[in-house]
């Protein structure tokens, strides 16, 4: 395994400032929105911090990411870098241990709160915390069931991290605690079970801290007991959800490999209930195990889990089964013609979007749902810790087609939870930390289309017609028009005619609203926020109505005046690669004949400078100049949330060179894969391989390609195409081939009228 490098302590030192900033919470939202307080770590200045990237090739830029050359020997699980983005508002994530889809995240949490819990540029831990919900925006969610183990006195502030001694990796995270670095932590983790080795290097009182009422929203309320024996502690904990919103419950047995001496408690800081000091013999070894299994329906369920999962204590057992779980992932993606960073990007983005929703059922198949009650999985795992409104745009489509299996069961788990009982944002009993659920019904439309199976939307059909569809600002009447396109064709599925024409009308009314708003761009075009949009400007929010897209080309005058816009939009900087309005807009190109442009523009953004001028609410006085994905603890630019995988997901997409523009619509848009080669392994067991021969930085254009051996000339492929394994061969050149699927007939087929 290769060996990380961190950071020294002056830049620590340096950064914590910069960290306390970006604390404050983002009102109603779950975008980051800390303001320009922190720009300078992105600006390409003389005042730049170490994040600008205008030297990307110096010696000091090589310091802070992974080397050039790939590692031939590194099998793809191995450059999961689970620091990246986890500094200030780079990402607003943690480095926590965790199994695909998997309940417990578990790392520490540092002394300042960040979005996750954790914040890279501190070298103070609160505790380790089993439970997180990451780049999000506002605080997150989590930092539940906390544990800070000592020796000696009690400390009030936490311990020191020696911050070079952090390693995060697949399946286990470690760090020396204490000035004298006299405990060692070390982490891994099962579905459901967190599981905890502590070696203490001195001699004195040993202890570990549970805190069960400083999460990082508001707690609701906690309980906790001991056993007789000494060796459990149980109980249960709520919280608010992320931005406030709602709140979850969740419960938990933890069990020591020694039992606890004495127990101290005091009052929580924070509302209701104690926390407690448990005090271990010093003589009786240096090493303390700690099992915490979670569940959202009992304590007993808890326990049985742990049991299921974790029947003994032996560590190294647990953390090559998490190293597994994620091995059997990176199986369906292979790459090959990489440098070292980009390959770190490209399976750390895919480990990003395979984090949630996480898996809620025991192993005797219950769970909770909304409804307060108890339920049975039959056939399935119900899934949950939702966020919709972005990840909508491109996670569950990579699910769908890199991981049908399991996208059954979360399009099954959505389906149980429009019946149990949703909210926009979430309700008053949610079973895991959730957020935002607008767009829901589009994951519907897209898993049928796609042929995933395991899931019955109909009995919730009824509930997605009388979900409140947002609408007043032009952005959300862009929005609402395409979810009432969406409606229409499941109703079409569904083989209600009525409906279907009904809800088709009103997804092209939209129309007005476009032409009032985006057929001039006036004085306040690149205003963030202009006209009540929300989190994006008039420019960004052009582009949105990504069910009709040749309807939008028609009222700006045809395809050639939409893609005169379209370049300018480039040209000038318009575009925010940091928020997802737009994000689908790189490969619009492809519908306006000028597939190029795209494969320009996408390659760019994967790999290169680029120039950005915006956060979530405010264009910034001077740009960001920097590639937009590192390898490093900073790794995206100021105020980008992953946001619960999207962004992650959306370089999975573009390095493999296909992009699912409109959800729903079962079409890639294509351009150049990033590697020279791409195979991508489905479950039905076909391959589809995707070749960009002489691929480089220079070499970033298609002059021509094959689909099976035959010329394609048409920058798009059906997703049958590629599920029932094929072969695509790009020629690739220094120059633009501007006739290459330029030609009307190669467009992307329209999604409007899609055919049943």
């Amino acid at each position: 395994m290769k060996s990380w490098k961190i950071f020294a302590f002056v830049t620590l030192t340096v950064f914590t400032l910069a960290c306390c900033l970006t604390t404050c919470g983002c009102g109603d939202d779950d975008d980051n929105d800390s303001g320009s307080a922190e720009l300078n770590d992105d600006f390409d200045d003389d005042t730049a911090s170490p994040d600008d990237d205008a030297n990307d090739d110096s010696d000091d830029d090589a310091n802070d990411d992974v080397n050039d050359d790939a590692d031939d020997d590194l099998e793809p699980v191995g450059y999961i870098y689970p620091f990246m983005g986890t500094m200030a508002d780079h990402g607003q994530l943690a480095p926590d241990v965790n199994v695909p889809f998997g309940m417990v995240k578990i790392c520490p949490d540092t002394l300042i709160p960040s979005h996750a819990g954790y914040e890279y540029a501190v070298a103070n831990t609160t505790g380790i915390s089993h439970v997180r919900t990451g780049g999000v925006g506002c605080r997150g969610a989590g930092g539940n069931i906390r544990i800070l183990p000592g020796i000696g006195e009690r400390n009030a502030y936490g311990l020191w991290m020696a911050k070079d001694t952090e390693i995060a990796e697949a399946g286990y995270y470690a760090v020396e605690l204490g000035v004298e670095r006299q405990i060692l932590a070390e982490l891994t983790a099962t579905d459901k079970v967190g599981m905890h080795r502590y070696t203490f290097r001195a001699a004195g009182p040993r202890y570990l801290i549970a805190n069960f009422n400083d999460p990082l929203t508001e707690p609701l309320g906690s309980e906790w007991r001991a056993n007789d024996a000494h060796d459990e502690i149980y109980g249960y904990v709520s919280a608010q959800n992320v931005c406030g919103r709602g709140k979850y419950t969740l419960y938990f047995s933890m069990v020591f490999s020694k039992p606890f001496t004495t127990t101290t408690t005091w009052p929580s800081a924070r509302g209701e209930g104690t926390n407690a000091r448990f005090d271990f013999d010093p003589d009786d070894g240096e090493h303390l195990l700690v099992k915490t299994g979670l569940s959202t329906v009992s304590v007993e369920e808890a326990r049985l889990d742990m049991t299921a999962e974790v029947p003994d204590w032996d560590f190294e057992a647990v953390r090559e089964s998490n190293r597994d779980a994620w091995r059997d992932m990176f199986n369906a993606v292979t790459v090959e013609g990489g440098d070292e960073e980009m390959l770190t990007v490209f399976y750390t983005m895919l480990y990003r979007a395979t984090q949630n929703p996480v898996n809620i059922t025991t192993h005797s198949g219950k769970y909770m749902g909304t409804d307060g009650q108890a339920h049975t999985a039959e056939g399935y795992r119900r899934h949950h810790g939702w966020s919709i409104w972005d990840t909508y745009r491109n996670k569950f489509a990579l699910h769908n087609l890199l991981y049908p299996a399991r996208a059954g069961e979360i399009m099954q788990s959505l389906a149980a939870y429009y019946q149990e009982g949703m909210d926009v944002w979430s309700t008053e009993s949610e079973p895991y930390p959730n957020v935002r659920t607008e767009h829901a019904a589009a994951l519907f439309l897209d898993a049928y289309r796609k042929g995933v199976s395991g899931f019955d939307f109909e009995p919730a059909f009824e509930a997605i017609k009388n979900m409140e569809i947002p609408g007043g600002s032009p952005d959300r009447e862009l929005e609402g028009s395409y979810d009432r396109w969406v409606i229409a064709h499941l109703a079409k599925t569904l083989g209600d005619d009525d409906a279907y024409e009904e809800y088709l009308d009103l997804s092209n009314q939209y129309r007005d609203v476009w032409e009032e708003n985006f057929m001039e761009m006036g004085a306040d075009a690149d205003t963030v926020g202009a006209r009540g949009l929300y989190e994006g400007t008039l420019w960004q929010y052009r582009w949105a109505a990504v069910h009709d897209i040749e309807g939008m080309m028609e009222m700006d005058g045809g395809r050639d005046a939409f893609a005169a816009k379209l370049h300018r939009f480039f040209d000038e900087d318009l575009y925010n690669q940091g928020n997802e309005p737009d994000i689908h807009a790189p490969f619009l190109f492809n519908y306006a004949g000028a597939p190029w442009r795209t494969q320009d523009v996408v390659r760019a953004i994967l790999s290169e400078h680029f120039t950005q001028w915006y956060g979530g609410h405010e264009k910034w006085p001077i740009p960001s100049i920097r590639r937009i994905y590192r390898p490093n603890p900073w790794g995206f630019i100021m105020n980008m949330d992953d946001d619960a995988g999207t962004m992650s997901a959306w370089f999975v997409f573009g390095a493999i060179g296909l992009y699912p523009v409109t959800i729903g619509h079962p079409v890639y848009a294509l351009t150049a894969p990033l590697f020279q080669r791409v195979e991508l392994h489905l479950e039905n067991g076909a391959t589809y391989v995707a070749v960009a021969e002489g691929a480089s930085a220079e070499n970033r254009y298609i002059q021509s390609a094959t689909l099976n051996g035959e010329p394609l000339n048409r920058a798009w492929l059906y997703h049958d195409e590629v599920v029932a394994g094929a072969e695509v061969v790009f020629e690739m050149g220094p120059a633009p081939n501007e006739t290459w699927g330029a030609a009307p007939e190669d467009a992307p087929p329209p999604a409007f009228e899609y055919p049943e």
